[in-house]
């Protein structure tokens, strides 16, 4: 299958199980139940990019530990998701999935795959962590003085200890998560777009692409009418701008655990975020949309002028240079053939002189 292919195939399966998935949460759960629907949406992207990546042979997940074990967790939830519908003992019950995916994580974080460890060093984890925590603060503060005309700085200290303390421990236990979406976003499609249009653009429609994804959840469970609409396109524009950084950092480490961590930090920081002293009808209004679409702008987009994402003009010299390439084999191929050619019939000419002769 073509790198184009999968990418249409990959982007399409997950936006429609994400579709579905949004569909039966709001009519079949309960509010407060409404929590398991961010989980499982999180497992999808990493279970469609695995399956793409064996080209549906389900006999081949046996081959590696990490994609047998995803794939089996996958049909589980899904399979418990679907009976909670039904059965009000197994939606009060459903948690216990849950605690298995924690196990799993620990599991997970055993196995020796090249695809998981990458570069992972402790030095380049903490240099990104606090990079990224640190535009939080600033992205949060800005929020808050601007919609309170005050920063809460206890607030946000408390969410710095909270985050490089209980959050790392909270973080290695649902890493199994937030994993299904790095894996499925950073590792499958960002590598791939960067293969066909360079490193910049690829990293854009990777982030959009995981924003659209989020557009059910925002649009239909947490929010609805105008208010999903607004929560939908700010999540997608968060999307873009944190998957540049996410996406600098995974191609310095090609670590899928190492950037899983920093965005599970990222989680652990913005956890409650809206809940302090906002409330769902101030926070997705115009006026949010816009001060929140400027933020990340300013906070996320200089990390395009990273010299890892100036490849892109190395990769436009490559395609130059190959179609050069290209084009000089056919004249060559040409000019042998039409060489051959000549040859031949000289050949023939000779011959048909003898036979005169």
């Amino acid at each position: 299958m073509s790198t184009k292919k999968e990418i249409k195939y990959f982007l399409f399966i997950v936006l429609f199980l994400d579709f579905l998935i949004g569909i039966t949460c709001k009519y079949f759960y309960k509010a407060d139940n409404t929590g398991v629907i961010t989980l499982v949406i999180s497992l999808v992207p990493a279970f469609i990019a695995i399956l793409l990546e064996k080209d549906f042979k389900l006999k081949d997940l046996s081959k590696d530990k990490f994609s047998l074990i995803y794939f089996l967790y996958f049909i589980l939830f899904i399979f418990f998701y679907i009976l909670s519908f039904f059965s009000e003992k197994v939606l009060n019950n459903i948690n216990f999935v849950v605690y298995l995916g924690w196990l799993i994580s620990l599991y997970v974080l055993t196995i020796d795959d090249k695809r998981l460890r990458g570069k992972f060093n402790f030095s380049l984890f903490l240099k990104w962590a606090f990079i990224v925590i640190i535009i939080d603060l600033f992205r949060l503060g800005i929020l808050n003085f601007y919609f309170q005309s005050e920063v809460d700085f206890t607030d946000l200290l408390n969410r710095l200890a909270g985050t490089f303390t209980v959050g790392l421990f909270t973080a290695t236990f649902n890493l199994i998560f937030t994993m299904g979406e790095e894996y499925g976003w950073r590792y499958f499609s960002q590598t791939r777009l960067q293969s066909l249009y360079g490193n910049r653009i690829g990293v854009l429609l990777t982030g959009l692409m995981w924003g659209l994804t989020h557009f059910p959840l925002y649009c239909m469970v947490f929010y609805s009418g105008t208010e999903g609409i607004y929560a939908g396109i700010e999540i997608t524009v968060f999307c873009i701008a944190i998957g540049i950084v996410l996406g600098l950092i995974y191609m310095e480490s090609r670590s899928i655990i190492m950037v899983t961590f920093i965005h599970l930090l990222h989680n652990m920081f913005m956890t409650n975020v809206t809940s302090a002293e906002y409330n769902q009808d101030f926070i997705f209004t115009k006026e949010f949309l816009l001060v929140s679409v400027i933020i990340n702008i300013v906070l996320y987009t200089p990390f395009l002028l990273h010299k890892k994402y100036k490849w892109i003009l190395i990769w436009i010299k490559i395609r130059i240079s190959s179609m050069i390439k290209n084009y000089e084999q056919k004249i060559t191929n040409i000019n042998d053939s039409m060489s051959d050619y000549f040859i031949n019939r000289d050949k023939i000419i000779d011959l048909n002189f003898k036979i005169l002769a």
